[in-house]
């Protein structure tokens, strides 16, 4: 009787984790194929995706990588790095309302957004989120 039952309980666990997984090879996938098929794509002005990028990660389902690289004059360098709370606060607010990236949101994946100079390739900043920043 307790044999059974812990080859049952075994059964859902391995079912359980091999979900998991598949998962976090469509998420790497997807995030491959969407680089491949549209980037790099001007965002706005200034703004370009360069990348997306899903890592997974041993002890959650992973992170998903976004790569922009940004086209700025001193000025707006100036004005950018004066305003980055700004831009967390856009990003965040983005991630919270976006439809398309549910599936992501609903397996606690956490995002990072990575803006670089376009002209220098230095990074500018970097944004982390986790479930509890976007739920």
């Amino acid at each position: 009787m307790y044999a059974r039952i812990s080859f049952i309980l075994l059964f859902v666990v391995l079912v359980l984790t091999s979900c998991q997984e598949k998962k976090a090879d469509f998420f790497e996938r997807e995030a491959r194929e969407y680089t491949q098929t549209y980037c790099p794509q001007k965002m706005d002005a200034v703004t370009t995706m360069d990348s997306l990028v899903f890592v997974k990660k041993e002890d959650r389902m992973g992170d998903l990588m976004l790569y922009y690289s940004l086209y700025l004059d001193d000025e707006s360098r100036k004005i950018l790095m004066d305003n980055l709370g700004e831009l967390a606060d856009m990003n965040l607010t983005d991630l919270r309302n976006s439809v398309t990236l549910t599936k992501y949101k609903e397996e606690k994946v956490e995002f990072t957004y990575i803006y670089h100079d376009a002209t220098t390739g230095e990074k500018i900043v970097e944004y982390h989120f986790t479930p509890k920043d976007y739920q």
